[in-house]
């Protein structure tokens, strides 16, 4: 064992406590980080031209193609 003197072993507890204090911080924010709920973009509405179709987009484009009918369509409105 390694003779140290008492503030040197409190020197050694309290860096050791730092240390902890500042792993345990830094275990939750990344775990904060990750789990933070992703808010989706409001969906665009579209009508299509062609057969009527109509359906939703969460891209933010200006004319998506339709589903049915692959006939390109404009955005009529988003939420």
């Amino acid at each position: 064992m390694i003779p140290l003197s008492l503030p040197d072993w409190l020197a050694v507890i309290f860096v050791s406590h730092l240390a902890l204090i500042f792993l345990i911080t830094l275990y939750y924010s990344v775990r904060w980080y990750r789990h933070v709920p992703r808010h989706r973009a409001a969906p665009f509405v579209f009508r299509c031209t062609g057969c009527g179709h109509v359906y939703l987009d969460h891209r933010n484009i200006p004319m998506a193609e339709c589903e049915k009918c692959g006939t390109m369509n404009e955005s009529t409105r988003s939420f």
